[in-house]
């Protein structure tokens, strides 16, 4: 009996050991033809699992704990290209979405900011005048911050910079080699920013 319960015990401990060491090294988006979004493969610890249906992009956080990826279900906008983002957390298997927006997701960089506190940068770009937008993600419970027609200038340790630009700047800015100044930048900490309330947005339109 106490042998059994020997090899009980470590067969569970062995098993709990397994799923916390559990990483995330790949993923992928098996995309057809003609089409912007497609089931997304991850793989983890060796073998390739599939997380979605549809998404379009996905990025590996934290050493491969996590991952985020876009997709469709996003808050509506312009012919409907608003996309969202999930997190799909490696150990446990469960996910959620943690923005739906109006605009369309173009990268998402991950940051640990001085209080060790994740931070999602996220830039996003709309198809109809081209204009780039930034908005700040807490991973654990969503969008907290959202700028129109504005990128990213830079950062350093815990803040960011923002470039804020007019509706007839974004033609010269696409332009190769244009260089237009903002006509205003803002900075905020990413500390201060994480402790704002949760963006919701409607979809629209209905």
């Amino acid at each position: 009996m106490n042998k059994l319960l020997i090899a009980l015990v470590g067969v569970l401990f062995f098993s709990v050991v397994g799923v916390q060491g559990q990483s995330a090294t790949n993923a992928r988006v098996d995309k057809a033809e003609g089409r912007i979004y497609g089931p997304l493969f991850v793989t983890i610890s060796g073998k390739e699992r599939k997380i979605t249906e549809e998404a379009q992009q996905a990025w590996i956080l934290s050493g491969g704990s996590y991952v985020v990826y876009s997709s469709s279900d996003g808050a509506g906008g312009y012919e409907n290209e608003g996309q969202s983002l999930h997190l799909y957390d490696v150990r446990t298997g469960k996910q959620k979405r943690i923005m739906s927006e109006y605009f369309m997701v173009e990268t998402v960089e991950e940051v640990l900011t001085s209080k060790k506190k994740r931070a999602l940068l996220v830039t996003l770009e709309d198809g109809g005048l081209g204009a780039s937008y930034v908005a700040v993600v807490d991973p654990t419970r969503g969008e907290v911050f959202f700028r129109r027609w504005a990128r990213m200038l830079s950062r350093k340790g815990d803040t960011i910079v923002l470039g804020r630009y007019h509706e007839g700047d974004w033609d010269k800015l696409m332009t190769e080699g244009a260089k237009v100044r903002p006509y205003r930048t803002e900075r905020y900490n990413l500390n201060s920013l994480l402790l704002r309330r949760v963006i919701v947005n409607k979809r629209y339109p209905e």
